[in-house]
């Protein structure tokens, strides 16, 4: 019998309940990795600039910081992993794991991921690329009208393409030493006939990208945390792990 989605996101809530506050800090010790690269490379003058050479290596060196990103992320999807399956905490520093364990493998897995989406939102990127440095505000609202549709129209394919893929890093973290192949493998295996599962879970999810947006970003030290916690209790559920029971509250009269 399969889970729904309503309650994998209150089992979800339960886990974080009195742990928010680590797990928000972790949140923001990725938004400031994320804002310091996205200020070097806004100095760096390469996004700027119309030399072959320089745009190549823009988006390789922006790919390069995503992916060392993505590695400080896993150390968050294992924490609220740990927090789901109520095991022990470890006492080095969560954030780091990834390093420590594996790295390339990690970062074959989200390449291959990230790769995947990216060929979606190419179109989207080549017309911004051609947008002018300085532009009024009227004539730039203009002229990102039709790349915000294609970003739009690009959204629901990339998911889709994502849709097997999505809990190979749940993959790697039950098994560090488990090759890139077989985790997006297992992933695949995992996921035949939970693909609208997964579709829905992720799409339910679209407001608090509304609330993200609504609160300047302030909003995500509590949805990412309460998102990957929501997908450790789906990934617990399709590979049947044994998912703990929640305590049962006794009325003395």
């Amino acid at each position: 019998m399969t889970i729904p989605s309503r309650e994998l996101k209150r089992r979800a809530r339960s886990v974080l309940e009195g742990k928010y506050f680590f797990a928000a800090n972790t949140v923001c010790t990725l938004m400031l990795y994320s804002f310091f690269i996205t200020l070097i490379l806004q100095y760096s003058g390469l996004s700027s600039t119309e030399k072959p050479m320089g745009i190549a290596f823009y988006y390789i060196l922006s790919i390069i910081m995503a992916l060392l990103g993505s590695l400080l992320e896993i150390g968050l999807v294992r924490y609220v992993y740990l927090l789901s399956q109520k095991k022990e905490m470890p006492n080095t520093p969560p954030l780091f794991y990834a390093f420590r364990n594996q790295p390339d493998t990690f970062i074959l897995v989200y390449a291959f991921r990230y790769l995947l989406a990216l060929i979606w939102f190419t179109p989207a990127i080549w017309e911004a690329r051609k947008l002018p440095v300085n532009l009024d505000p009227l004539p730039l609202i203009r002229a990102l009208f039709p790349i915000l549709l294609l970003v739009l129209a690009a959204i629901l394919p990339a998911l889709l393409v994502s849709l097997p893929f999505g809990l190979a890093c749940y993959v790697l973290l039950d098994d560090p030493y488990c090759s890139a192949h077989k985790a997006l493998g297992t992933s695949r295996r995992l996921m035949k006939g939970n693909y609208m599962r997964l579709l829905g879970l992720w799409l339910s999810f679209l407001p608090f990208v509304l609330l993200i947006i609504g609160t300047s970003g302030v909003a995500i030290l509590w949805v990412k945390p309460y998102f990957h916690t929501t997908m450790s209790q789906f990934y617990m559920e399709v590979s049947h792990q044994e998912l703990p029971e929640e305590p049962q509250i006794s009325i003395v009269v």
